[in-house]
């Protein structure tokens, strides 16, 4: 596998292809290990140290998480089940991302918080970023969609127990949308590692017929 040097870290210049995305796709930054299984399904394991964070005040910033990205169409429904593979004390979490550039993104995190319960966590950065912990969640999968409008900058994050019936978490806008894509990623930043199984995978390229229930 070809790979480069890129800000210290290790850029992917392979294209990677899933059955379930018309896309290819790449690996901004190299993760410790991934697979790809079947139509619909990517493992990824991210090493420890691994994060994309830059706090509110501006004081921390990150970005070493692998990310499997892609451009999308201008509108689309993307859905996944994520199994994230807790076993750092915190913070280790399966991603759904929508990403401009390293200051403009949104992550949708299956993540255990600082406490170290499972819980659906999404942080949006305009620069800054800002860090909500939401629903907790007591089963080892959840189901999360994105439903967005890369032409519009309008992004919607939905959560799922049964992958059947959806509730709004929240909806935004980046400050930044030239560069849109979207995708997996995984993190570990006080871990050694953390393996995140995405199946289920699903790719719709249509306007929702039913924003409210994310359909």
């Amino acid at each position: 596998m070809l790979l480069q040097s890129f800000a210290g870290t290790k850029l992917f210049t392979q294209e990677i292809q899933i059955k379930a995305i018309p896309y290819p796709m790449h690996f901004d930054i190299k993760p410790k290990d991934f697979q790809i299984k079947g139509d619909n399904e990517l493992v990824i394991s991210a090493a420890g140290n691994t994060n994309l964070f830059t706090s509110p005040d501006g004081g921390f910033e990150q970005n070493t998480a692998p990310k499997l990205l892609f451009r999308p169409g201008s509108d689309f429904i993307f859905t996944s089940k994520i199994q994230t593979e807790f076993k750092a004390p915190s913070w280790d979490a399966g991603v759904l991302l929508v990403y401009n550039d390293p200051k403009h993104y949104a992550k949708f995190c299956f993540e255990n918080d600082y406490t170290g319960q499972p819980r659906v966590v999404s942080v949006v950065c305009n620069e800054t970023g800002d860090d909500c912990n939401s629903i907790a969640v007591d089963k080892k999968e959840v189901f999360y969609r994105i439903i967005g409008s890369a032409g519009k900058n309008s992004f919607s994050f939905y959560h799922s127990a049964d992958g059947k019936n959806w509730y709004l978490i929240r909806s935004f806008k980046l400050d930044k949308f030239d560069n849109i894509q979207i995708g997996f990623s995984a993190q570990s930043p006080i871990g050694k590692e953390c393996k995140v199984v995405f199946s289920n995978i699903d790719l719709q390229q249509k306007k929702p017929a039913d924003w409210w229930k994310g359909e």
